[in-house]
Order: structure tokens, then C-alpha cells, then sequence
């Protein structure tokens, strides 16, 4: 499992930054356990993309981007055996005039051959 925080899941720099993309590979695990993601222009997921809960039920985190792709890959915001305890805000930007995925089009969550 990878963490989000840690610099070493970025190659031992810092993580992205706004306006940034993400590519989680194949064989993958990256749990988000920070509170605010940057605005992040494309993720491409082949692998896994977790969100921790936070400590109480207020506790908020936000995740942003113009694209989200899981391609192959998977993504959780808790399941039915271990929900989700706190408030999670996702927040897809960009405008009809933004370029677009074939097929899926612009400001999406998209999903192909993955779990969601």
C-alpha cells in the first residue's frame, strides 16, 4: 500500500501538484489519506485508488480533477462490509468546451474493465 502523503510513492519528491496528472500503474495501491487533493487535470487508474475514512463522521476530504479514467483498475470510497465513516466530496471540473475522452466525454468519472 502506498500512501498518498508519502514522498516515496512519488519517486522520493513531493506529490502533485495543481494542474498536475497521475498515473497509478498496474500492481498499484494508493490510499488518498490526505484531506485535499490539488486540482489535478487527469488520473489514470490501472491499479487502485483507496480513500481512508477520516476520524469522525465530520471529518471531510476532497478529491479533484477535470478526469478521472479507471482503466482496469479499481476504485473505493468504502464497501458494504466497511463503509465509509466520514464525508467524502469529489469534485470533477472543466467546461463543454474542455477536450473530452472519446467515448466518455469531459469533467467524468470514467470506468473501462474496473470495479467502481
Amino acid at each position: 500500500m502506498n500512501l498518498w502523503s508519502a514522498d516515496t510513492t512519488w519517486g522520493g519528491e513531493f506529490s502533485p501538484m495543481d494542474g498536475e496528472s497521475v498515473h497509478i500503474p498496474k500492481g498499484l495501491n494508493l490510499l488518498v489519506d490526505v484531506d485535499k487533493t490539488p486540482k489535478l487535470n487527469a488520473i489514470l487508474c490501472e491499479g487502485s485508488l483507496l480513500f481512508m475514512p477520516g476520524p469522525t463522521p465530520e471529518h471531510v476530504r476532497t478529491f479533484d480533477a477535470m478526469y478521472l479514467f479507471i482503466n482496469g483498475g479499481y476504485m473505493e470510497v468504502g464497501t458494504p462490509k466497511y463503509p465509509y465513516t466520514s464525508k467524502m466530496v469529489i469534485t470533477m471540473h472543466g467546461t463543454v468546451k474542455d477536450p473530452y475522452i472519446p467515448i466518455y466525454g469531459n469533467k467524468v468519472i470514467a470506468l473501462r474493465f474496473g470495479t467502481l
